[in-house]
Formats: structure tokens, C-alpha cells, sequence
């Protein structure tokens, strides 16, 4: 990756979180965390990675979805106020993916303390 689509990816990054922390208002997508962007080489498309609030492991299934729907539904907006803030000859277009980075570390402690556990049982 070049040091081009690196800053790119940073300030559309920067832009989105302000954007989704201080303009919009939609209750379905309050403490969504951007974690992350990954451009494609023609820098015109964003998949924008995001986390849930720190409770998210309470969401319901539905919760879930609601965010998603409503992220999906100010991408947009979001898009539009993209071009305004970050100069750029094509605005890309941006999709959420929600980020399951917490949710693998999260399975993998909770199998490194089970060896533990076994390992403290058998000494």
C-alpha cells in the first residue's frame, strides 16, 4: 500500500468518526466506533470497518441489525460530506462492515484461559 492510500484511508477514517459522533442523529448508530478503512486501489470504494458499543455483547441479534440499517442509511451523507472535507477527485463510495477483530480476540482468551485451567488441574 502506498503512502497515498494511507492517508486517505486515515482522513476518510478521521472524517467518518466526527461525522457519525457529532452530525448524525439517529439513535440506532450512537457509540459505533470506526476501527478501521480499507480503499480499493482506484480509491472508490471505502469499506469502512466499525464496533459497536463496549456492551455489544448484550445486542440483541436485532440491535445489531438496526445498526447496520442505520449506517447503511447515512452512508449517503456521510459520502456527501466526505467530498466536502477531504479533497479528492472522486468521493468513494462507502459500506460498512462491522469489525469481528474484538469478537476473535475474545474467543481466543477465553481458549488460552481454558488450557490454563486445564494445565493448573493436571499439576
Amino acid at each position: 500500500m502506498n503512502g497515498r492510500m494511507k492517508r486517505v484511508q486515515e482522513a476518510i477514517k478521521r472524517e467518518v468518526s466526527v461525522i457519525l459522533q457529532e452530525e448524525i442523529n439517529d439513535p440506532r448508530v450512537k457509540g459505533v466506533t470506526v476501527t478501521g478503512v480499507e480503499m480499493t486501489r482506484d480509491l472508490k470504494l471505502a469499506k469502512v470497518f466499525y464496533i459497536l458499543p463496549s456492551s455489544s455483547s448484550a445486542l440483541s441479534a436485532e440491535e445489531k441489525k438496526d445498526a447496520e440499517k442505520g449506517l447503511k442509511s447515512a452512508a449517503g451523507f456521510i459520502r456527501g460530506e466526505i467530498g466536502r472535507r477531504v479533497p479528492m477527485k472522486f468521493i468513494p463510495q462507502i459500506s460498512f462492515r462491522e469489525d469481528t477483530l474484538d469478537e476473535k480476540k475474545r474467543t481466543l482468551n477465553d481458549v488460552f484461559e481454558e488450557i490454563e485451567k486445564e494445565h493448573r488441574e493436571k499439576a
